[in-house]
């Protein structure tokens, strides 16, 4: 991981703090806003999938959740004025290809796959955990116990495809296939606890979120504390190359002046932090 990143200088960092900084460019790379490429002049069209707290979910009707508060204050540092669209998980990769949203504020993870649709700014690190009740998760200590067992997952997640992965395992060492459920992000508990799955796979944040609210009904399972961490990032049309480079460095500017550690701590998802961005930086 630490060979991919795209270490930004802090040289470069505090040139986009500049106090002389042109009106009409972005603050924090000192692009001027009409070079970004976006959708409407003024603004940072953001699609998210708000489906997945506690990175993004709604509250009262509202966007909220770290990713919603965090390309907030990324689209003001580029100049811009955030406006967010909700888009189904699967359809924002073609919602930045066809130019309908300029980022994808979502909890995406960057895999080497996917960077043939879109490029990625790495902003977090996590992977995938396995959420059973107590008493079923101390048989689930490794994929093998997954055999013959039903998976509660979201579809077209890295979660969906280490239950296929592993299924196919269990099917070569002549087992039974892992049965997928599909369900929608962070409600693999309600089929858990219903007797209709035996556990679900959920990225890291939300799994932390389910266990801690289930009053002792939900727990962890696995010798693994995640299952193969990524980055999850925010992705761009690839021919976006100038809004990419200028999230990338609002980012790196974030990290360095705190804003970013504050909100990861606001919304307790401090494990995932990474110190540096990086461009494409999963495999």
């Amino acid at each position: 991981m630490l060979a991919v990143l795209a270490v930004v200088s802090f040289t470069a960092l505090a040139g986009c703090s500049d106090d002389s900084e042109p009106a009409g460019s972005s603050a924090a790379a000192g692009v001027p806003t009409e070079n970004l490429n976006v959708v409407t002049a003024g603004t940072l069209t953001i699609g998210i999938d708000p489906t997945y707290p506690p990175m993004e979910f709604q509250e009262g009707g509202e966007f909220t959740g770290f990713n919603v508060d965090m390309t907030t204050d990324l689209a003001a540092r580029l100049g811009l004025t955030p406006k967010f669209v909700e888009v189904a998980f699967g359809d924002l990769r073609p919602s930045l290809a066809d130019h309908r949203i300029d980022l994808a504020g979502a909890s995406m993870t960057d895999t080497a796959e996917r960077q043939e649709e879109v490029d990625f700014v790495d902003y977090f690190i996590a992977g995938s955990q396995v959420v059973a009740t107590p008493q079923d998760a101390a048989g689930l200590e490794t994929g093998a116990d997954w055999c013959g067992r039903t998976a509660a997952v979201a579809p077209d997640t890295v979660d969906e495809d280490a239950a296929v992965a592993q299924s196919e395992v269990c099917v070569k060492a002549g087992k039974q296939p892992v049965k997928i459920l599909n369900v929608a992000y962070g409600v693999s508990q309600t089929e858990v606890l219903a007797g209709r799955a035996d556990f679900g796979l959920e990225g890291m944040p939300v799994a932390a979120r389910l266990v801690a609210q289930s009053g002792g009904k939900l727990a962890v399972a696995g010798k693994v504390a995640q299952l193969q961490p990524q980055p999850y990032g925010y992705a761009v049309a690839k021919d976006r190359t100038e809004l990419r480079t200028a999230v990338q460095l609002a980012l790196q500017q974030a990290i360095a002046d705190g804003t970013y550690d504050a909100l990861l701590e606001k919304y307790e998802v401090s494990d995932g932090a990474l110190r540096t961005t990086a461009i494409n930086g999963g495999a």
